[in-house]
């Protein structure tokens, strides 16, 4: 009896032996593997660029008067040029770039920057579009046919693919993880990554700089450059409409139902909400001392007892129940008992929507100073703002959808 024992426990030990020594094999197989695609990519390049020197100093021997060659041809194929991300990172690309890959949200600037068609792969985000995301509606197309080799997370975990990246090699990847991140993925795979960070901004120096960084690796500087030019005109535009609004003839504002880890009621708000900074309006949640999304509770609210509420009209639902057990309360509010609802089609969802945060910005100052946005046909600026920054109109999807900028109501 005790020997059948003693065998069965030896078979255990030799399976487990062999079971642990093939889940060693795999993970070997699988590093070796993703170093031999690295090793391939730099063996390649080094094969291409000696060919192609070979068949220049060829040519030249043959076309070049005696006594004289030239190394030109080889240089130029073999050029690369230096592109600093918006990070600070001086990163080498080739200086003909034909195709890119994107990591967390990269893809919504490759679009901005005007160079979608050069993308060979993006994510899981992009290939799942929606009206959240205006870029993924645009070309859900061109992205419904690219392989995801990432979950497209802006910020929150992600994961990569190394392996596919290599094995698709494509000549870029631009990336709005972290400048670290952006690092430790460029040494695992040898390919350049143009990192780029623009979280909850309008118009600042970062998405900028994001934008131009974009377009340059690309090579479509020119329609980069294009779209920051607008973006700094819309800038100084709205600036010079509220620069001389005294505080005192600020209304309050109040943002709600704004997503944060998951969706919100009335009590979800953002303070330090770029649109109300560009407007330098009175936003009642900066009273907190945060400098992003919060959720606060209803005493609060009312305790504010805002001017203007802008709401997130994607969680109705929602509102309407709290609504229903706290008519008195809210039907007290001055913003319901003056009819000052409106919708606020909520523009951060994984990263930051530029375009639809500039609709948002003039659809607000349109609403709280109607004097001084008299001249402004709204519409109009919205398709300006979506076609600039899309190069489709966004905005007539938006109201197809049944998603707009308008008044909102509860009775």
């Amino acid at each position: 009896m005790f020997g059948g024992a003693a065998l069965g426990i030896g078979v255990l030990r030799i399976k487990h032996s062999c079971y642990y020594q093939s889940q060693r094999f795999d993970t070997i197989q699988s590093e070796g593997k993703k170093l031999m695609l690295k090793r391939m990519r730099a063996c390649g390049v080094v094969a291409i660029a000696a060919c192609l020197c070979a068949c220049l100093l060829a040519f030249a021997g043959c076309s070049a008067p005696a006594g004289t060659g030239s190394s030109d041809g080889a240089q130029d194929a073999a050029a690369t040029k230096t592109v600093v991300d918006a990070y600070g990172r001086s990163v080498e690309v080739p200086t003909d770039v034909q195709s890119a890959a994107t990591v967390g949200s990269g893809a919504r600037f490759v679009v901005y920057a005007g160079g979608q068609n050069k993308l060979i792969a993006a994510t899981e985000m992009e290939t799942e579009p929606a009206l959240n995301r205006p870029y993924t509606i645009a070309y859900k197309d061109l992205f419904a046919n690219l392989p995801a080799t990432s979950n497209g997370n802006h910020l929150l975990e992600t994961n990569v693919n190394e392996e596919q990246l290599m094995e698709l090699a494509p000549d870029v990847i631009i990336s709005s993880r972290s400048a670290e991140e952006c690092d430790s993925l460029q040494a695992d795979t040898g390919i350049p990554v143009i990192g780029i960070t623009y979280q909850n901004q309008l118009f600042t120096d970062n998405v900028y700089t994001s934008i131009t960084c974009v377009g340059e690796a690309l090579g479509t500087q020119d329609h980069a450059q294009e779209v920051v030019s607008k973006l700094k005109e819309w800038d100084a535009d709205l600036k010079a409409r509220t620069a001389d609004i005294p505080d005192a003839d600020k209304p309050s504002v109040y943002v709600g139902a704004v997503n944060y880890k998951g969706a919100k009621s009335f009590t979800g708000t953002y303070a330090n909400y770029a649109p109300l900074v560009e407007l330098g309006a009175k936003n009642v949640a900066d009273e907190t001392g945060q400098k992003a999304a919060i959720d606060v509770d209803l005493e609060q609210i009312g305790n504010w007892d805002p001017d203007f509420m802008f709401l997130n009209a994607g969680n109705m639902d929602l509102m309407k129940t709290d609504y229903a057990n706290n008519k008195a309360f809210f039907d007290d509010l001055k913003a319901f008992k003056e009819g000052h609802l409106y919708t606020q089609p909520f523009f951060n969802f994984n990263g930051t929507n530029i375009d639809m945060g500039i609709c948002d910005t003039y659809f607000i100052g349109a609403t709280i100073y109607p004097d001084k946005f008299a001249d402004v046909d709204l519409d109009a600026k919205y398709s300006e703002i979506y076609t600039t920054l899309l190069g489709v109109d966004f905005y007539q999807t938006m109201k197809n959808a049944g998603m707009g900028f308008t008044t909102l109501s509860f009775s």
